[in-house]
């Protein structure tokens, strides 16, 4: 229940990190001359610093510099995130249009397999998760916990992401909207758990699995009901959610609502059938 929280925290303490890399990891023997280009005096790099600010002339300076322009605009920092994921993450359209003509990897991954677009879709830019997309950005990549960028868009309300994200998909829209996690978690479980109500339309419009089940056997009603959005759970319902349905727990709809401690929850839960 608490999954799609701690993960959107991951992705926020990501962003609020410095952005540093070990001076020997910029470093080779073949270019030694690169380091002074790439690194100031504090092991920063300067380009995804740049990138993460949202500096278009001190990105482009920085870009031209030294024997290769792509070389560059590809450095990776010490957990391997790229200026494209900086320029994602904080919705810098400029900067991140300015990478990709560079040709920036735009499915480069990070130590947890995070892809720019993953960042995009939890900063939630539209412009930025349209030029992703424009650039052949997979958006189905799975991270290290098999988490799509569907799943960080969804979970945090950003429904015009999820759309276009979702319209760019054709014969993979199906894998991507039931698409689980490690935990089995899938979109609609993320989204259920933060009440994003419109974006739970979205997917269950896109024929979202509206009973499936994670790997403790709850559903996104269940989830729903556990955390008290009732406007979630009357939607569920609606598109036809088992309320009979029981974790691994055999915990029910009903259940999670009294748990939850809110009446319309429950009476809601209630309305459908019994516990």
């Amino acid at each position: 229940m608490g999954q799609a929280q701690s993960n959107q925290e991951t992705v926020g303490e990501k962003v609020l990190n410095a952005v540093t890399a070990p001076l020997a990891a910029c470093c080779s023997t073949r270019a030694p001359a690169r380091a002074s280009v790439l690194l100031n005096k504090k092991g920063e790099l300067p380009v995804c610093n740049a990138a993460y600010k949202g500096e278009l002339s001190e990105l482009q300076s920085l870009a031209h510099q030294g024997p290769g322009r792509k070389l560059h605009v590809s450095e990776k920092d010490a957990d391997d995130n790229t200026p494209l994921h900086w320029a994602a993450v904080r919705g810098h359209a400029k900067c991140t249009d300015y990478l990709l003509k560079c040709e920036a990897d735009v499915n480069a991954k990070n130590k947890d397999k995070d892809t720019p677009m993953h960042w995009a879709c939890s900063g939630g830019n539209v412009e930025v998760v349209r030029l992703l997309v424009e650039a052949g950005a997979d958006g189905v990549a799975r991270n290290s916990d098999y988490t799509t960028p569907l799943h960080f868009a969804a979970a945090d309300g950003h429904g015009e992401a999820v759309k276009l994200l979702l319209s760019s998909m054709n014969y993979r829209k199906q894998e991507a909207v039931n698409a689980a996690n490690m935990d089995k978690d899938t979109p609609l479980h993320w989204v259920a758990s933060e009440g994003h109500v419109e974006v739970v339309k979205i997917l269950l419009a896109e024929k979202a699995d509206v009973n499936a089940c994670n790997k403790d056997l709850n559903t996104p009603l269940l989830v729903a009901c556990a955390e008290g959005h009732t406007a979630v759970v009357k939607v569920l319902l609606a598109s036809g959610a088992n309320v009979q349905m029981y974790n691994k727990d055999h915990w029910s709809a009903v259940h999670w609502a009294c748990a939850s401690g809110r009446q319309e929850v429950e009476a809601e839960a209630r309305g459908v059938g019994s516990s």
